[in-house]
């Protein structure tokens, strides 16, 4: 127990040193993926560049978690055949609103704000405001990131103030599922994938 007490001290030293580190991490993973990203958008459009904006944005995406996130509750109660139906039809309606959002604000300049540890993950704020017209109202957006291994992802997003994206998707969803269930959900999903809505 004596030869324990000193690493046991040791490691409780450290601990806040290793959370206050996680949020500038964070902070820094995300600002890197996104000039990535923009750099990318300033570039002209081919089928070369979307699809390399498609691989950045799964690198910096996590879709499955945003889907478990989404579908809180109702997530447990699918099998693996429907949560996979579902992960991959709301990746392509997020990765979608994702790239207009993006493409919207390739004007823009991004100064990154507070961040903090939000129990396992952490919330990075950040404001844009276009660098064209400097009286247009700065937006604020807040990222929800949780660290993967050696790197982090978006887990949610919250665009000025309102409803984060997650709790926008799990308003609808559970209201949907409440009402005309799984099937209908899913054919509401595919619906607006087919007329390219994002809402």
């Amino acid at each position: 127990m004596r030869r324990l007490l000193p690493a046991l001290l040791a490691l409780c030293l450290l601990a806040p040193a290793i959370v206050r580190a996680q949020p500038s991490e964070a902070q820094r993973f995300l600002q890197q993926r996104n000039e990535a990203v923009m750099r990318l958008l300033r570039r002209p459009q081919s089928a070369s560049r979307d699809d390399e904006l498609t691989r950045m944005l799964g690198d910096l995406l996590d879709y499955e978690e945003l889907s478990r996130r989404s579908l809180a509750n109702h997530w447990g109660e699918r099998s693996e055949a429907e949560r996979s139906e579902f992960v991959a039809i709301l990746r392509q309606l997020v990765e979608r609103s994702y790239r207009d959002n993006l493409q919207r604000t390739v004007s823009y300049d991004v100064r990154y704000q507070n961040t903090e540890a939000r129990g396992d993950d952490v919330l990075v704020q950040t404001e844009a405001r276009d660098r064209d017209n400097r009286r247009a109202p700065a937006v604020s957006i807040d990222y929800l990131v949780q660290r993967r291994g050696n790197t982090w992802k978006v887990v949610d997003l919250t665009v000025d103030a309102g409803l984060s994206m997650v709790d926008n998707y799990r308003r609808q969803f559970d209201r949907i599922l409440r009402r005309e269930g799984w099937s209908g959900l899913m054919e509401r999903m595919r619906s607006r994938l087919a007329e390219g809505s994002t809402g």
